[in-house]
């Protein structure tokens, strides 16, 4: 469905902004926020609670400064997101742009009144970061069109591939990563998956046994994901300079249903 309302979550569950109402920016006010109240909010509202690489968290705050609302700028999944999608060579000129959510009491144009202020206070605190890539997933009913909004430049559509997915959650490929290699951050991958109520390794198994138990046990599931609309954001003028030679494509839309 192509619809013009915003979509916005609340306990996981989709829903959307007042139609007669547009957001006051004298009401709301954004700022950068710790790790831990943007983990805490995305869990509980996000329709992915899990919490990415971080780098910068911001936050959006209504009345009697209650948060609103997160944005959350993180490390890519592999530095190819960013010299990819940004024309720079160097991965550290970048980030991803790996959650935003407003709760459905934010009016609409929410999101491009808090995005605008965002990337200003992400510049803010890491002045070397001058491009962020954000993607939209169809699957859920987005097509970025908030990102167009705010002029982001679509860079195309990711390949579909098939994922790995538990209690209805998509685990991402750098978690189950960590847990096959048994990479640094293992641990914290391996509870990610036990908190979706699946069971913990047995006491000599393997990690890597352990997640094929689970596939065996159709506890993870293969699923077949649909590819994503690819968006960039060129913060300053030396990165729409590098952005120059690379594609700028009509803004998608969703095919209707059958």
């Amino acid at each position: 469905m192509e619809t013009s309302r915003s979509q916005r979550w609340r306990e996981r569950r989709a829903l959307w902004a007042t139609d007669s109402l547009i957001i006051n920016p004298k009401a709301y006010s954004v700022d950068i926020i710790d790790h831990a109240v943007a983990r805490t909010f995305i869990a509980e509202h996000h329709y992915l609670p899990s919490y990415p690489a971080a780098q910068v968290a911001v936050g959006l705050f209504g009345l009697r400064a209650v948060l609103a609302g997160v944005a959350v700028f993180a490390v890519p999944a592999t530095d190819a997101v960013i010299t990819r999608h940004t024309g720079f060579t160097d991965p550290a000129k970048g980030c991803v742009l790996a959650r935003l959510i407003l709760l459905d009491r934010v009016p609409q144009n929410g999101e491009s009144f808090f995005c605008a202020r965002a990337f200003r206070l992400l510049r803010q605190a890491r002045p070397a970061i001058e491009a962020v890539v954000s993607y939209s997933d169809p699957e859920f009913g987005h097509t970025g069109r908030v990102y167009a909004a705010l002029s982001g430049a679509h860079r195309g559509t990711t390949r579909p591939r098939t994922v790995l997915r538990a209690a209805g959650q998509t685990i991402s490929d750098r978690t189950l990563s960590k847990i096959r290699l048994r990479e640094r951050g293992m641990d914290g991958a391996i509870d990610q998956i036990v908190r979706l109520g699946l069971p913990a390794p047995g006491l000599r198994e393997s990690p890597a046994a352990w997640l094929a138990r689970l596939q065996a046990e159709q506890l993870l599931t293969r699923h077949r994901q649909s590819g994503l609309f690819t968006y960039c954001f060129e913060l300053t003028r030396n990165a729409r300079r590098q952005g120059r030679a690379l594609p700028r494509l009509p803004y998608p839309k969703l095919l209707p249903g059958p």
